[in-house]
């Protein structure tokens, strides 16, 4: 009986230890699923900081001068 006792012991020891590590590897790709989400899906960057660029959608005479169709 003390050897299935200390059989079962360690083998809990074994699957709580590995319990353990899946837990803190299921923590680690969470992280880096949030991450890459927000990378992919997250809001964008490209801005310009150059004031003489031309914006494609500004007012312009082109935009002013075009006739609606009916």
């Amino acid at each position: 009986m003390d050897k299935i006792n200390e059989v079962l012991l360690k083998n809990n020891e074994r699957l709580m230890a590995q319990n353990e590590a899946l837990t803190e590897q299921v923590k680690q790709l969470n992280e880096q699923i949030a991450y890459m989400s927000r990378k992919l899906f997250g809001t964008s960057s490209e801005k310009t900081s150059n004031k003489n660029q031309l914006s494609l959608f500004e007012d312009s005479e082109f935009f002013k001068n075009r006739s609606q169709p009916k």
